[in-house]
């Protein structure tokens, strides 16, 4: 067994396909199959189930994977620090649920980096809770930020947990109501349920669970809804911002928003007499893989902005 074998294994993993592995990896596809099965007679398992659609790791392949991906994280990462005998790349991959947060943080991040010696390469990404989950799991990204409530943490939770990920709690944030400051309910100190439904509520696409605890909108639903009443769903921030400015009434649920965009976008948070519901939102990485400096940095900060983020919001709003 040699450090080649397991970047074959690792990368057909990660891409569910021996093809597409192939691809990736510039190899002709019998080669590579052959060399994924060379590495099975010797270790004595069935790594992969070959099937129509692909390959899928057995539960023998799942564990030998496990610590095949922390190897050749670990060689990817000294090739990539110590290559021809200098300090060399920086990399760090990260798949994110919508967060204002995250990509602000990103961004010092990024800063930071800058004024260090040596290059560096970053990946963001913006997608659904499923697709932070699956994306961690299979090694395409080393950080994944999964956006969850108290109603459905355990959902993604348990999700994670069947993937063999690791999950660090971020401290909770309240519900609140996101809207324009000329919005008709925005001198209120307090809003209710009552009050909003006369107006047109934004759902962000991210629809595989109950995400709006205080909509009555749900994904089975959403188009056979009975109720009369506006909806307008986004699958991207920049349109979401632009709903909430310029859409009259316009409203959201939200766990938390950045206090730059809130300005920049000119919203403002509310408080709603509705049950407390609350943003628990928790950084996923693979269980017993390598975590780079630049992870462990990338994590550091995010815990250390995100207290901090929750003490300026919640002034904010006191203001």
């Amino acid at each position: 067994m040699n450090i080649q074998q397991l970047i074959y294994a690792v990368e057909t993993y990660r891409c569910g396909s021996i093809s597409k592995a192939a691809q990736k990896l510039y190899q002709a596809q019998p080669n590579l199959s052959s060399a994924i099965k060379d590495l099975e007679n010797e270790i004595g398992i069935q790594i992969f189930h070959r099937t129509k659609a692909g390959v899928v790791a057995t539960e023998a392949g799942e564990g030998f994977l496990t610590y095949a991906s922390d190897i050749v994280a670990r060689f990817e990462h000294l090739q990539n620090q110590y290559r021809m005998g200098e300090k060399s790349n920086r990399i760090l991959s990260v798949i994110t649920a919508r967060s204002s947060f995250i990509s602000l943080d990103a961004a010092d991040f990024i800063n930071d980096a800058i004024k260090e010696p040596g290059s560096f390469r970053i990946q963001l990404k913006e997608s659904t809770n499923f697709s932070v989950i699956n994306e961690v799991a299979s090694g395409e990204a080393d950080i994944g930020i999964l956006r969850a409530n108290t109603h459905d943490e355990q959902h993604y939770l348990k999700m994670a947990g069947k993937k063999d990920l690791k999950a660090f709690k971020l401290p909770p944030i309240p519900y609140v109501v996101l809207l324009s400051r000329k919005h008709p309910l925005a001198d209120r100190d307090i809003i209710t349920s009552k009050m909003l439904e006369p107006y047109p509520e934004v759902l962000h696409g991210d629809y595989e669970t109950p995400m709006y605890p205080f909509s009555d909108i749900r994904f089975h639903n959403y188009f056979n809804h009975a109720e009369q009443k506006y909806l307008i769903q986004v699958t991207d921030r920049g349109t979401l911002m632009d709903m909430l400015s310029h859409v009259e009434g316009c409203y959201m649920w939200t766990s938390s928003t950045h206090p730059d965009l809130m300005r920049r976008f000119d919203l403002v948070e509310k408080q709603c007499e509705a049950p407390p519901v609350y943003g628990v939102d928790s950084i996923l990485i693979k269980r017993n893989r390598y975590v780079t400096p630049e992870m462990q940095s990338f994590i550091d900060l995010i815990f250390r902005r995100r207290e901090a983020g929750r003490a300026y919001a919640q002034n904010a709003r006191e203001s």
